[in-house]
């Protein structure tokens, strides 16, 4: 059974004032083309936020909902509408679920709702839907900032592991809180002590669960995902995962909390401290024995969608399920065979997968296999492709 949805719509959403979209019940590939500014990213975005995490613009919720001109000459205004909601019919795990989330009002924190029922955390999404997406951003994925490698491999681990972002959210507040006490002078050290025992567990989990996704992934890779796509050759490195080498887990986090603990007068005194917010994650071009941040933004682009294709066999081969594949601009930088190549592995998949582009030419070699969508100005409509 594919994975996907059957039915999105989109109340207040970006440039959408209201949206309902129908996808048949195949789950056929989808492709919205249009012009630049018409909404085709936006539509991905929304369905990013049908799993755990900001979605794939990393957006605050305030910034998202539909602004009209009188609005955005209003801004700074109490009386903005912030809300928006995103819901979809997802064929998941042989089983119908309506999913939707949104955001009520100004301040307000993101609903979940799962068939009519309200949930409390954003991890329980993760039990019904996953997704991946690859977006223009990422094409120098491997020469760039290395906390865009971060969240990228945190992506791959959700669809594994529902309750990762959670992990990760949690790390991340209190860390925040660790460096703020510090950096404001109150080194209280209860309050200390109970924040670092918490980043160390986090930390712990969270390299744990990245270095089970890079081996998982490594058995994949050796096998080649499209012909004419270079093999990449992946590696996590960082103080904490290197601790996990040789010493079981939680002997890392003891070591990991008298780290945090030494390090006090450090931080505040304006230093940092290492651990997993401070990991990267590199990639090798086999064929060539080249680190990916020295290859081409064609190579790193062909090098990302190989770790994709990799995680989503091993998703399907390990879980049951593939994740959702979210391409934005997936034809740029690929010349068309080495395009067709990659158009005809993701058509074999048991997933739906969403592309967009600002021409359908390059995806015609899916006409009668994939529903094409022309999206101008906020407008979608279905397309028949000669």
């Amino acid at each position: 059974m594919r994975t996907g949805i059957q039915e999105l719509r989109l109340k207040h959403f970006r440039s959408y004032e209201s949206l309902s979209l129908k996808m048949g019940t195949d789950l056929l590939p989808v492709v919205l083309s249009g012009g630049n500014g018409a909404g085709k990213t936006n539509i991905l975005e929304a369905i990013s936020f049908l799993v755990p995490g900001r979605g794939l613009r990393q957006s605050k919720l305030s910034d998202i909902a539909l602004k009209t001109p009188e609005q955005m000459r209003s801004m700074g205004n109490d009386d903005i509408d912030c809300s928006w909601s995103v819901s979809a019919l997802v064929q998941t795990n042989n089983a119908l679920v309506r999913i939707g989330t949104g955001v009520l009002a100004e301040g307000e924190k993101r609903q979940i709702r799962i068939d009519g029922e309200n949930l409390k955390t954003q991890k329980e999404l993760g039990n019904f839907l996953s997704a991946i997406w690859i977006t223009p951003a990422q094409d120098k994925l491997f020469s760039g900032d290395p906390s865009a490698r971060r969240r990228f491999l945190d992506r791959l681990v959700q669809a594994f592991d529902a309750g990762h972002t959670s992990v990760c959210s949690d790390y991340a507040y209190a860390l925040k809180q660790w460096n703020n006490l510090l950096h404001e002078g109150r080194s209280n050290p209860v309050w200390l002590s109970v924040l670092e025992e918490q980043i160390a567990a986090n930390g712990v989990a969270i390299a744990a669960a990245r270095r089970d996704i890079v081996t998982r992934l490594q058995r994949f890779l050796q096998e080649r995902q499209v012909d004419g796509f270079p093999t990449p050759i992946i590696n996590l490195t960082g103080m904490v995962e290197q601790w996990l080498e040789g010493l079981p887990a939680i002997d890392v986090e003891d070591k990991y909390r008298e780290k945090l603990k030494a390090s006090r007068h450090l931080v505040a005194d304006g230093g940092s401290v290492c651990g997993v917010h401070t990991s990267d994650f590199s990639v090798m071009h086999a064929q060539k024995g080249m680190d990916a941040s020295e290859c081409s933004t064609g190579e790193q682009k062909a090098l990302l969608y190989s770790i994709v294709l990799a995680q989503a066999k091993a998703a399907t081969q390990e879980k049951g399920q593939c994740p959702v594949l979210l391409f934005d601009e997936l034809a740029a930088h690929f010349d068309a065979g080495r395009r067709t190549a990659l158009l005809e592995r993701l058509l074999a998949l048991p997933t739906q997968v969403w592309m967009t582009g600002t021409e359908k030419e390059p995806f015609l070699s899916l006409n009668g296999r994939a529903e094409f969508f022309n999206v101008d100005n906020a407008k979608v409509e279905l397309e028949k492709v000669a």
